[in-house]
């Protein structure tokens, strides 16, 4: 029976794995950083409508744009729950998924676009740049990685599907909507940028909205089973941290706009605790991954 070192990944095959999820992830990173936001539908097209005007992320109402969203969104999900198994199936199945959701990113930017949910009107022919360039990239890796099967193993798939869960709260509930002559924003929020702080603190309700967090719980969750147990643990950690920022700067929003005159019901309601929870409601998700134990007799298991 070959040992633990002859069933470890060899770590060009690791970073082949990461890769392929960081390069799926790629389209809700790079719109997180104002990057290619013009040319996806979940953004106004052009950033000059109006003087107050939120450039997104909006829930469409245009069924092509909206569903094209959520495959990009859960798209490093799917990739990084079927590379986790292990097998050079599941690997080939996550190429197909990438091609997949790049071909309907395709059809819907160029027969299905929709209407601009910042004026109304029809937007213009642009290419989904953020899918062309991410998503070959991602199948590519995935390519490589099948040549290198990962051990069977139980990776707690409950408990990250939980974690993605929490951190896509926002992303299905709290985007930005738009009223009925898909003109006028149903709440109008102006950005009254007075610090470093408050210039940080909107970025991360845009970047919640888009769905960082679920990316990094994502790349937390393919280190942690791919990489060694001390870079898995440092990933879990990094990806907690990241989290924990979301929720400490509505915290630190609210009492400087309030000056300490804190009303508790208005408090509760603006943070962020699904974000909040996911660290803290279990240590295994941020932490070291279900470990095959080493033995001469049949395989058990325990927890690292």
């Amino acid at each position: 029976m070959p040992g633990p070192a002859a069933e470890a990944p060899s770590p060009a095959a690791a970073v082949l794995r990461l890769g392929a999820v960081l390069a799926a992830s790629g389209p809700v990173i790079l719109t997180t950083f104002g990057v290619g936001r013009q040319s996806v539908g979940w953004f106004c097209s052009v950033t000059d409508t109006a003087p107050y005007q939120v450039e997104g992320p909006y829930a469409l109402e245009n069924v092509p744009g909206e569903l094209l969203f959520w495959g990009v969104l859960l798209l490093p999900v799917v990739v990084a729950g079927l590379l986790l198994r292990g097998s050079r199936r599941a690997t080939l199945t996550a190429v197909a998924a990438v091609g997949a959701v790049l071909a309907f990113g395709l059809v819907t930017a160029f027969l299905l676009p929709g209407p601009d949910p910042c004026t109304g009107q029809d937007r213009a022919v642009v290419p989904p740049w953020p899918l062309i360039v991410c998503y070959p990239v991602a199948a590519g890796a995935l390519r490589l990685a099948a040549r290198s099967p990962l051990p069977r193993r139980r990776h707690g798939f409950i408990l990250w599907a939980g974690a993605v869960v929490a951190a896509a709260w926002t992303p299905m509930f709290h985007r930005w909507t738009v009223a009925s002559d898909n003109r006028l924003l149903s709440g109008v929020y102006i950005q009254i940028s007075e610090s470093f702080w408050d210039d940080l603190a909107w970025w991360t309700c845009e970047a919640d909205g888009i769905g960082l967090p679920v990316v990094l719980v994502v790349l937390a969750a393919t280190a942690n089973v791919t990489a060694s147990i001390r870079w898995g643990r440092l990933a879990g950690t990094a990806a907690a941290a990241a989290l924990l920022l979301f929720p400490l700067l509505d915290v630190v929003t609210y009492i400087s706009q309030y000056s300490g005159d804190v009303e508790m019901t208005p408090f509760v309601d603006s943070i962020r605790w699904p974000l909040l929870s996911r660290p803290f409601s279990s240590q295994r998700p941020f932490g070291a991954p279900w470990r095959e134990s080493p033995g001469p007799g049949p395989s058990t298991w325990h927890e690292t």
